[in-house]
């Protein structure tokens, strides 16, 4: 693994995608709420939220981990704010300034023309240098002004109750969308919310921090996949969660599960916060699989498949090692 590598580092390209998991799903034979007809997923609409589809009623909620940390296999990733920019190269692909404003993390030139391949010869803000995935979700507003975000921590496991033995690697290029950018209710579940420190408990709008536990941001992404389409043009219908611990049969590739924290120097004081997308309720992610295939199989292998605890301090309550910080 690569613990001690240094954010920014450039890396050699990969092209190769992992064959083995790829030959595993590819004969998977897939029935769909929705059919990728091949859409760039642009859809004509001047809406910035177009595109974004909200969470199909009959999916799931996420269930997400909470308690001892070291009770869960995992990895995580530190990956310290890059840039932000009006682009979203999942649901407007080519078309710059066409979404709302968001912040992004790990590659370092993600942009709405970016492809896995650009990512993939990127140099990364993460701490482990095969990261060069895309991170992305709307930014947060304070009286109108842009706050700048200090890092996000992904973690990487087995969805609460699946065998840790059964889970894959992410196929390189999946699209990943977390959350509804059109809400203006809290979400259900453990999709989208908000934490302060070590708290696990997530709220639907962000309560009032302090400065050594400050503000942030959850987003619980599937962790099923229907072993074909990397992208769909709805953006979600490919990927599924997980319930009570098994995958839906339209979905049966077992995948980690991602949850990603973003970090705010937001503590006691006057707020009023927004998002780009709109209310806090709005809270919502994307994620573009750009890892190094061999990088991400040695880290999900190593930690989640063996249930080792990577990576963590401590077994302190599942936020705490990223949360206090």
């Amino acid at each position: 693994m690569d613990d001690a590598d240094t954010p920014g580092r450039r890396r050699a390209p990969v092209g190769v995608v992992l064959a083995a998991t790829l030959t595993v799903v590819a004969a998977l034979s897939v029935v769909l709420a929705w059919r990728d007809d091949g859409a760039s997923g642009v859809d004509g609409s001047d809406d910035p939220h177009a595109g974004h589809a909200p969470t199909p009623a009959a999916t799931p909620a996420a269930e997400r981990h909470t308690g001892p940390q070291g009770r869960v296999g995992q990895f995580v990733v530190r990956c310290t704010y890059s840039h932000s920019a009006p682009d979203d190269p999942i649901v407007h692909p080519g078309a710059p300034g066409r979404s709302h404003q968001h912040d992004f993390y790990g590659a370092t030139t993600t942009g709405a023309t970016s492809t896995t391949e650009d990512l993939l010869d990127d140099e990364t803000t993460c701490d482990k240098s095969p990261d060069t995935a895309a991170y992305w979700q709307p930014t947060l507003y304070n009286h109108g002004v842009p706050v700048t975000p200090t890092h996000i921590n992904a973690y990487y496991r087995a969805a609460p109750g699946v065998d840790p033995a059964t889970v894959v690697p992410y196929p390189l290029g999946l699209e990943l969308l977390a959350g509804d950018p059109t809400s203006t209710e809290p979400q259900p579940g453990e999709v989208a919310g908000w934490v302060c420190g070590a708290q696990t408990a997530i709220r639907a709008e962000p309560p009032e921090c302090s400065g050594r536990a400050p503000l942030h941001m959850l987003l619980t992404f599937p962790d099923c996949w229907d072993g074909t389409n990397l992208r769909t043009a709805d953006h979600r219908s490919h990927a599924a969660y997980s319930s009570g611990g098994r995958c839906p049969r339209t979905h049966p590739v077992v995948l980690p599960q991602l949850t990603v924290a973003v970090a705010y120097p937001i503590g006691f004081g006057d707020h009023d916060l927004t998002l780009a997308s709109g209310s806090v309720h709005s809270a919502h992610g994307d994620f573009l699989n750009a890892w190094e295939p061999e990088g991400l199989a040695r880290e999900v292998n190593a930690c989640i498949v063996r249930q080792v605890v990577c990576d963590l301090a401590s077994n302190r309550e599942e936020d705490g090692p990223f949360l206090t910080q």
